[in-house]
């Protein structure tokens, strides 16, 4: 069900009896601009761990430990050109605590604590704190270059989007960006976010929808918005010929990454069949790529490919050994080429497709999958029953895996290459 709270704020309800826990999930949305990604960063992480009333992590700790163990998180997201605040919280259900209790008003209050009522001095916010979690954050910011994967990640984005920041740049901005931000600046962003952004507030689990609704209209801060339509899906702009960049770092493995763009995205009438295709390519580890480069060439020592249905893109990823990084630069062509021409067995592609809707039905086990999905479907305006979900996934067939396959085209090579050297 949906429910307006607010002009620009909805509350739409996942009701069930099925799970212990209760979650609720607020998204603060906007379109994504680069000058906005460490600031938003480091506004989750104080979000988090600190409010007015509650203004250390330990005394949030101690009021979550009191609403019999909720969780609580703030994150930030981005789902094509969509920026995202999540706020969440995960508590249990009253039918499964002492006679008579009722946390629905507590867990309200807690969020318009955390969300309204920041641990601030005047138009600031505290300076001590500020300046413990901007640390904190420059800190993984600069720890991300010892994660090979992710810096690789990284890196193949960039190159993915030259001269587009708002895509090719890290969510969470870098170093310079973040250490720049004062706490007053990042005071005055919070207040635009708060005044500004879409907000969708998802509630899953056993709950009484008139008594959230009553809640959240008591929000100060969710009052009508003026909102303008903006485009979700992200066309990455035209390249002249593939690029390529290399970095050389110490240590004994490289990892050889690759984009390719496909124009298929979620709610197409091929996406199915890019989620199979994508599947078989290297997306499980019974694909092609798994199998051919890494079990039975040895070739690699983890290889996978993965499919951004937001963005159009295609990318793969290997921790190889330097000195085989022409052949398995070659094999991920030619795996590519056989899934292009069908050569791979029925039993494969059968398996992929049972696999899939396996991991469909198993996410019905798990509350947060659900409101994801209906948090992805009510964005994109697309949605399937369980039952024809099924039966899509089913319906694929080769010449339409054949058709996704085709349409592929390789964007970007990078190479994160050691040669052995301490």
């Amino acid at each position: 069900m949906k429910y307006e709270i607010a002009k620009g704020i909805r509350l739409i309800t996942i009701p069930t009896t099925k799970f212990k826990n209760s979650k609720l999930v607020i998204n603060f949305t906007f379109p994504a601009k680069h000058q906005n990604y460490a600031k938003l960063a480091l506004l989750a992480e104080l979000l988090e761990n600190c409010s007015a009333q509650y203004n250390s992590e330990l005394l949030v700790s101690r009021q979550l430990s009191k609403m019999y163990g909720a969780s609580f998180g703030v994150t930030v997201l981005r789902y094509g050109n969509q920026h995202t605040l999540q706020v969440s919280i995960t508590f249990p259900n009253d039918r499964y605590l002492p006679p008579k209790s009722e946390l629905s008003t507590a867990i309200l209050a807690f969020l318009k604590e955390m969300i309204e009522h920041p641990f601030v001095d005047g138009d600031q916010f505290n300076a001590a704190y500020f300046r413990i979690h901007q640390g904190n954050m420059i800190h993984y910011l600069d720890s991300i270059q010892d994660n090979k994967a992710f810096f690789s990640t990284l890196a193949l984005q960039r190159l993915y989007y030259p001269n587009d920041p708002d895509h090719g740049n890290f969510l969470m901005g870098s170093h310079q960006e973040m250490s720049q931000i004062s706490a007053q600046d990042l005071y005055a962003f919070y207040r635009w976010v708060l005044k500004s952004a879409k907000i969708t507030i998802l509630a899953g689990g056993d709950l009484a929808s008139d008594r959230w609704i009553a809640g959240f209209k008591r929000f100060s801060s969710f009052t009508d918005r003026n909102l303008k339509p903006y485009q979700l899906r992200v066309v990455p702009a035209p390249v002249s010929k593939v690029q390529r960049a290399t970095k050389v770092i110490a240590g004994s493995q490289s990892v050889l990454s690759m984009a390719y763009e496909l124009p298929i995205y979620f709610g197409d009438d091929d996406y199915f069949a890019a989620v199979i295709f994508n599947q078989l390519f290297g997306g499980s580890s019974r694909s092609l790529l798994f199998t051919n480069v890494r079990e039975k060439n040895s070739l690699a020592y983890d290889i996978h490919s993965s499919y951004n249905s937001l963005v159009g893109m295609v990318s793969v990823q290997a921790g190889i050994d330097f000195k085989d990084e022409a052949r398995v630069t070659q094999m991920v062509a030619d795996q590519l080429q056989q899934t292009t021409d069908g050569q791979y067995a029925d039993e494969l592609l059968e398996g992929v497709k049972q696999a899939l809707i396996n991991q469909h039905r198993s996410e019905a086990d798990h509350l947060g999958s659900l409101i994801e999905k209906q948090y992805l479907q009510q964005m994109m305006g697309f949605s399937l029953d369980d039952s024809k979900w099924e039966q899509q996934v089913s319906g694929v067939t080769r010449s339409q895996i054949t058709k996704v396959a085709k349409q592929l085209t390789l964007r970007v090579i990078y190479q994160l290459n050691s040669r052995g050297d301490k």
